[in-house]
Formats: C-alpha cells, structure tokens, sequence
C-alpha cells in the first residue's frame, strides 16, 4: 500500500501543501526588530535575486500581504501617472491585472487575446507600435487558470525595441521556472512564497529594477503600498520592516528557502514537478480524461482537466468526495469554464501522484461516473 506522506492534500493553484518543517518554523515566536529576524529578511532579499540574476542590477522588496498586494504596490510606484500600460489578457490572471491597474486609475490599454494561440512576437510589435504612448507592459507569467505559461522572454526583446519596459507576473512560476532578471532587463518580477517556493501565504515579492524604482520615489498614492518607502526603509534600517511583518510566514519561507537551495534551486524543482505532472496527466488521459491544453503549451505546475461527460458528473459532488478523502482541488477559473484543476505545486512526489489518482477512482465511482465516459 502507498505511504501516505500527507494527512491533508491541498492540490490548488496555491496554497499548497507544505512540508511539516516549513510549518514547524511558525510555532517560533520571533521580534520583528531583533538581529535575527532582520538576518532573516536579508537571506529572503538576497536569495530572491540570486534566483532571477538581479544581483547588480535588480533590488529585492518584500511587502505583508498576499502578492496581490505586492501586484498593486508595484504598478502604483513604478509606472509612471503620465505613462501608459499594455496590459496583455490572454487567461483569468490578465483580467485580475487589468483589474488592479483599473483599480488605481492608471492610463491604461488591454491586449485582448485567447488563452491560444500563445501571443507572438508580430502581435506584441503591433500593439506597441500602434500606440507610441505606450511606456510599460504588464503580463502573467504561468497562468494557473488555465496553466498556459506565456513567452515573456519575446515579450521582453519586443519590449526593449519599442523602449517600453515589462513588469512580470511571475507570482505562481517565480522559483520554479528559470527567469532572468537583468538579461531580460525587466521592470519588475512579482512573486509569491506560497507557489514553487513552497511555503504559506502571507508576504507578496518584488523584485524591482533599481534605476526605475529611484525613479519611483514618491509616486505611489498609497502609504502601506508605496514600493519605493518600502525598499528605502529596508536599506536605511538594516532589514527592518516599516510595518509589523508576517513573523510567523516569514520563518516560514527562510526554512522553505533552506529546502529550494538543498534541492539544488530551479532546475531540480522544476523537474519534479514536470515528473510528477506527467505521471497525473498520463494517468488522468488513460481513465479517459481530456486536457484543456496541449502538451507543449502547458506549464507543469497546474494540470487543468475537462468536465466529464457523463450526466452523473457534477464538481460540487465530486469536490466533496476528494475532500472527503484528504484533497482538495479547485474548479476551473470563469476563463476556462467546464473544467477543474489539479496543482502540482508542493511537497509532493511519484507516490502522492498514486495516491490522487486512487482517490480520484474512488470519487468518482462514489458519485457514479464511468472512466470511460470521462471525457469527449
């Protein structure tokens, strides 16, 4: 019988399930003003660089709050309010973009494209130079509504020619996903500790090109958001945080960052998750299931699967079922309605891959839907 690693899966876009040591560190009570902790905050600032190549170019500003928080805090203090923002919409995680740049009054225009084709670099170029206003583009990464991961190395090279900078949205690939910040020469990478990070909410990341955040000074027309206040305090303070931080999340991630470097970084993580992912979409596809995306295009932290068709399906029911058995998994997203998904993201290995499927056999005769009525 298959070890049990887990007692609860949390198989979604994120959070995710973590490993016991990474939770273990939120039982410590920490100062946020002790050495210690500011030690802390500096190992988090540092390694977050060293993933990306922004050491001498790039400057590292964590922010409490999920990294949403860090979305807006990011486009409030970088693009300027006589700028003009591409937001590029191809998926669920476009639109949530367009929402907070909408939602803090930038100017703004939206490239509204399908989940496929993937854009193309003849796109990009004609959006930008079909309005010279243009100074900064927007883009989510990997989105895990649909997991369609986007070409933001073209984007940027596109980018660089028409002298309009990229912010990414790397919140869900950041760690998992090789980026190079200064090669790419981008604006801003966001990202999150609760994806391939592998650690609890709690503080969102930015990693922010130097020159245009001292440009940024006094932009944001918010206080707790202001990117540039935030990084300024970090340098002139010693690693202290402005506001009371996330003690608890924060201990949580340094040990997390411990385990992402003993694994050897992003390339060894990024191959287990691809493994773990082949083995569930190769399992899902011989009990009948259909994939919402080819194989080439999809990106091996989420797997989105299509709706049986079988009249005895029905999500809520099979959802409970799952939870029933220790996972959770999540519905697709509005942008790919008659779906769900399942992450891949976490502590997870080959054997919690047989685990899922078992439990997804069970679930499924529970509600009463056929294998091979699965799926079209």
């Amino acid at each position: 019988m298959t070890e049990r690693r887990h007692q609860f899966y949390l198989l979604t876009p994120g959070p995710l399930t973590v490993a016991p040591e990474v939770k273990q560190e939120m039982l410590a009570d920490r100062s946020p003003n002790a050495a210690e902790h500011c030690a802390l905050t500096a190992r988090l600032r540092d390694y977050m660089l060293e993933l990306c190549h922004g050491q001498e170019t790039h400057v590292c500003v964590p922010i409490q709050g999920s990294a949403t928080y860090a979305i807006e805090a990011a486009l409030q203090t970088l693009v300027p309010r006589e700028g003009k923002l591409l937001v590029i919409q191809n998926g669920f995680y476009g639109l949530r973009l367009r929402e907070i740049a909408e939602g803090i009054r930038l100017n703004l225009v939206a490239l509204e494209l399908p989940m496929l084709p993937l854009p193309t670099e003849a796109v990009i170029d004609a959006a930008l130079a079909a309005d010279r206003s243009i100074t900064h583009m927007v883009v989510c990464h990997v989105d895990t509504g649909t997991g369609v991961r986007n070409p933001i190395e073209m984007m940027a090279e596109v980018g660089k020619r028409h002298g309009v900078g990229l912010i990414v949205d790397s919140v869900a690939a950041f760690g998992g996903f090789p980026i190079d910040a200064a090669a790419l020469d981008l604006t801003a990478i966001i990202a999150s500790p609760n994806k391939c990070l592998e650690s609890v909410p709690g503080i969102g990341i930015v990693v922010a090109k130097r020159s245009a955040l001292e440009a940024g000074a006094g932009r944001s027309a918010s206080v707790v958001l202001d990117l540039h206040a935030q990084w300024r305090f970090f340098e002139e303070r010693g690693n202290q945080w402005r506001w009371t931080p996330p003690t608890h999340v924060l201990g949580a991630l340094d040990k997390a960052i411990a385990r992402h470097r003993a694994e050897g970084g992003i390339g060894p993580r990024h191959a287990r998750y691809h493994a773990n992912w082949r083995r569930l979409v190769d399992g899902m596809r011989q009990r009948g299931f259909a994939t919402l995306l080819p194989d080439e295009v999809a990106a091996p932290i989420i797997a989105t699967f299509r709706d049986p068709t079988d009249p005895a399906y029905d999500f809520p029911r099979f959802h409970a079922a799952m939870e029933r058995r220790g996972f959770v998994i999540f519905p697709g997203r509005l942008t790919a309605a008659g779906t769900f998904r399942i992450g891949i993201m976490g502590d997870l290995i080959d054997s919690d891959m047989t685990l899922i499927l078992e439990a997804i056999d069970d679930s499924m005769a529970e509600i009463g839907v056929r294998a091979q009525a699965a799926a079209a």
